[in-house]
């Protein structure tokens, strides 16, 4: 299944890992569950992480707009 259309822009980012992770991350994309590349793996991850860690409440969930050509957090409604 295809990912939506983000309608934020991306923001590239580097991060380092170790042969292991990649190991994993390769076999999520030989399932095919998880992207098409290890970089994408990894940011479905990620995406998965935080969205737990707002289930868990350890993060606060925030709501994003663009404003003047940038994204910024707004108060959710209570």
């Amino acid at each position: 299944m295809a990912r939506p259309t983000n309608t934020f822009e991306t923001i590239p980012m580097t991060i380092a890992v170790t042969p292991q992770i990649r190991m994993y991350l390769d076999d999520l994309v030989m399932r095919g569950s998880y992207g098409s590349s290890p970089a994408e793996a990894a940011r479905v991850l990620i995406s998965e992480a935080i969205e737990w860690k707002i289930s868990d409440k350890k993060l606060d969930l925030k709501k994003f707009i663009l404003q003047d050509g940038e994204v910024v957090a707004v108060p959710l409604a209570a």
